[in-house]
């Protein structure tokens, strides 16, 4: 375990996986910005699902939404589902695949602990998806994208920002079918 870290882990269910990967790859070169849907149960969050924001306010390095289309969102949500938000996912198109100062400030400010970063870069070469002594997990998409996914537990009462293990039961399918080598247009 990382020095510094909570016990909590991020298990990622597939459409959660497929969902914020879509989204970072449909705005490519723009950040996304997106909710985690699910559980939080006392040693991990169940991601069961995401929430793409289509109205976000897109940049090249930035990404926002204002908070009346954010809270008009969270409030419906609960209407369509037992699940609930509990957390939100960001893209960083061709990196840093950590979180920027300001990316731990609004996590550390926000109503729920747990932030997901979708770092995406450009690549010619196919990478099956593995689990990284980082905590991360990372693998490609076709050989045209390299995905990088980093998941963040807020530890509000020290102020800090942790990387925590992400589980994803998916990744035996991909690489078993060897979905990571399916080409992308």
């Amino acid at each position: 375990m990382v020095q510094g870290t909570h016990q909590r882990n991020a298990t990622i269910k597939e459409q959660a996986f497929v969902g914020m990967i879509a989204s970072a790859l449909e705005v490519y070169k723009k950040e996304s910005f997106g909710l985690l849907i699910g559980e939080i149960h006392k040693k991990h969050y169940l991601i069961v699902d995401t929430y793409t924001y289509q109205a976000a306010q897109r940049k090249y390095e930035s990404v926002g939404i204002t908070p009346q289309k954010k809270n008009r969102i969270n409030n419906s949500l609960r209407f369509f589902s037992s699940s609930r938000v509990i957390g939100d996912f960001h893209s960083h198109p061709e990196g840093p695949d950590f979180l920027s100062g300001c990316d731990k400030t609004d996590t550390l400010s926000g109503n729920t602990e747990l932030t997901i970063l979708v770092s995406v870069y450009k690549t010619k070469t196919r990478h099956k998806w593995r689990f990284n002594k980082d905590l991360s997990i990372s693998g490609s998409v076709g050989n045209t994208y390299f995905i990088k996914i980093v998941a963040f537990e807020a530890n509000k009462k020290e102020k800090r920002v942790n990387p925590i293990k992400i589980v994803c039961p998916y990744l035996t399918k991909i690489n078993k079918l060897k979905l990571f080598e399916k080409r992308v247009y």
